[in-house]
């Protein structure tokens, strides 16, 4: 996801409330800023995105007071714009600018337990509520540049079940990663089975085996 630009492209009206666009971050998804007193920065969805807005209005109430809910994209509104077409809005948080997809093939394999760990705590909890993300890509994976954070984007797709969200989360973060990772940590990542719970408990023992003590490495090295 490249970074927003700060120069506005327009206004963009959703319902009763006007927008000012600063920049695109991926097909239809726009950097924006409220045009009120009360001011906020806002990301801008644009399409078929009623069935995410109320899915994602239906997993916020499962989370409330949990870990989980401090880490979903929070939406905030969802109308028809001044096209005609229907604009889910989200908060933006400017502590998760990039995807994981931005940094293909340069993670390093530190790094990339560190944001294993975090998408298996996530979906451990999602999953034990009793619903999964259903679409997780590096595309759909937000990473903090600086603490190793990751948030999930892309909800549009979540359902009851657990699907296949361990297998394709750790296969999207195996695809980011360096290419000397140890032989027994790339085979965890791309061939794991079995529940959020047990995989982290079976990451944690490679990773001890191939990396030792887990090492902090800032993203933010890598921009």
């Amino acid at each position: 996801m490249p970074r927003p630009r700060v120069s506005n492209l327009g206004r963009y009206r959703v319902g009763d409330r006007q927008y000012l666009v600063h920049g695109g971050l991926a097909p239809g998804v726009f950097l924006a800023r409220r045009d009120s007193p009360l001011t906020e920065m806002v990301i801008l969805k644009v399409g078929e995105v009623q069935a995410e807005w109320e899915r994602m209005r239906a997993v916020h109430r499962l989370c409330a007071g949990r870990f989980l809910g401090r880490l979903l994209p929070e939406p905030v509104h969802c109308a028809l714009s001044d096209s005609g077409k229907r604009v889910l809005v989200y908060r933006w948080r400017r502590e998760f600018q990039r995807t994981l997809a931005s940094y293909s093939g340069r993670v390093p394999a530190e790094a990339g337990v560190w944001l294993s760990h975090r998408l298996l705590e996530q979906l451990h909890e999602l999953h034990g509520l009793g619903f999964q993300h259903g679409n997780l890509t590096a595309e759909h994976m937000l990473a903090h540049s600086d603490a190793h954070g990751l948030m999930l984007c892309g909800w549009s797709h979540c359902r009851p079940g657990q699907g296949s969200d361990v297998a394709d989360g750790l296969k999207a973060i195996a695809g980011t990663l360096v290419s000397n990772v140890p032989a027994p940590l790339r085979r965890l990542l791309t061939s794991a089975r079995g529940s959020a719970f047990e995989v982290n408990e079976e990451l944690k023992r490679v990773n001890a085996a191939v990396l030792g003590p887990r090492k902090f490495c800032p993203l933010s090295q890598l921009q």
